[in-house]
């Protein structure tokens, strides 16, 4: 037996866009500041290649986008009780659209048979309300897999036959809310309190739907618009606007419907995205300066002070070094590949990688890493060790890789092995 087709929690994490109030939000861009800018252009932006998804993966019809523009903002401004019941109603659906029809297809191919989807159903509503049950989910798995088998290996319709579909029809409804509850939490963001109530009820509704695909688009709607509530936009505000920020809601879902309709954009998808880019990164910059600026007053502060040391040498890109060791060989082109043991630390001394600590060096091409080291990499011969000293912009800039803060200074100690053949 196939391991999916008892699943129905990992069919759905294999397929869905699970994504997520109810007046039209409007968005005036006069006078707008960024943070304004940047939620529309990134709602429109949200919408490149939404509508063939919309076709091609959700199987919507588009003559009911004015369903699906209702369920998105109904989804976006979605409550946790109402969350649990439109988690529910997606739930269903797959199992009316996609899972009775994949396991009637997987049992019984091109012969007469046919699922009792009745049975399915209940055993199904059954294991998701955890209440009222006919076997327990894991005898409900036994005996489905043990039924599965002889009703494909039968052509006939007598009695026996039928009786057997039936019983297999129930088993499997409950074996495919094995694993549901926690798919339901963990993915769908499902509060445990509404998963037996409002959730069953949404499933109920959801296979009872089945596929009227004007109820669809509302559904598919409420999806998309839980995503975009639940995840995408504490996506953006999280990297963008750090924890103090708060991203214009109204605005993003004003550009996301105007760009999946096509109606009212004020502006152009490319714009929106070329916008988006922009002003992602002028607002990160802006952000990381008030949080790090002293990260670059320090390390400005640092490097003056170390280009003042005796045997350091400072570069016109502001790179500044000193020589340990001076080697013999060969220098290396920035195409070149090295093999190279170093160390990093931060100017207060804090390291933060080292292929000494690891017992092994390390090999990569001489432009393949920040330009600071490939600056110095380039001036170094084989056999060289020297003390480097990067400035933040030689470095990872306001770039916040953890232990390595936006504008931070960093200083490696670098020993050239061998240039690799």
């Amino acid at each position: 037996m196939k391991k999916g087709i008892f699943s129905v929690a990992m069919a759905l994490a294999a397929g869905l866009l699970v994504s997520c109030g109810t007046a039209a939000p409007k968005a005036n861009l006069n006078g707008a500041n960024k943070v304004d800018s940047l939620s529309y252009a990134m709602g429109v932006s949200q919408t490149q290649g939404l509508r063939d998804y919309l076709v091609a993966r959700m199987g919507m019809d588009t003559t009911y986008m004015a369903q699906f523009v209702e369920g998105l903002l109904e989804g976006s401004n979605a409550d946790d009780k109402q969350n649990a019941y439109y988690a529910g109603t997606q739930i269903g659906q797959q199992v009316a659209n996609q899972i009775i029809p994949g396991i009637t297809g997987e049992i019984f191919g091109d012969k007469a048979g046919k699922l009792n989807e009745k049975n399915f159903t209940e055993g199904f509503l059954a294991g998701v309300a955890e209440k009222g049950l006919k076997m327990e989910p894991a005898k409900a798995q036994e005996t489905a897999m043990s039924l599965m088998q002889s009703i494909k290996e039968n052509s006939d319709s007598t009695a026996d036959l039928t009786a057997q579909i039936d019983t297999f029809s129930y088993a499997m409804g409950v074996a495919q809310t094995m694993g549901l509850k926690d798919y339901a939490m963990y993915r769908l963001g499902v509060d445990t309190a509404y998963y037996a109530t409002e959730f069953a009820k949404g499933v109920k509704e959801g296979i009872k739907a089945g596929d009227n695909a004007k109820q669809a688009a509302f559904y598919t709607g409420i999806q998309i618009g839980q995503q975009v509530n639940n995840q995408i936009i504490p996506g953006i505000t999280r990297d963008v606007l750090g924890a103090n920020g708060e991203l214009n809601k109204e605005f993003f879902m004003a550009g996301l419907v105007a760009g999946v309709t096509g109606k009212g954009l004020l502006m152009h998808p490319m714009t929106a995205q070329e916008t988006t880019m922009r002003l992602m990164e002028e607002i990160k910059n802006e952000r990381f300066e008030q949080e790090f600026g002293a990260n670059k007053a320090q390390g400005e502060a640092f490097l003056d002070s170390i280009a003042n040391t005796e045997g350091v040498v400072k570069t016109e890109s502001g790179l500044c070094y000193k020589v340990i060791t001076e080697g013999k060989g060969a220098i290396p082109a920035n195409t070149d590949r090295v093999k190279v043991h170093y160390r990093g630390t931060l100017i207060d001394g804090t390291e933060f990688d080292s292929s000494y600590s690891r017992n092994e060096p390390t090999t990569f091409g001489a432009n393949q890493v920040i330009s600071g080291w490939t600056e110095a990499l380039t001036m170094m011969p084989v056999g060289s060790k020297w003390m480097l000293y990067i400035p933040q912009e030689l470095a990872y800039g306001s770039r916040d890789l953890g232990e390595i803060k936006p504008f931070s200074t960093l200083i490696f100690e670098v020993e050239l092995l061998e240039i690799v053949e």
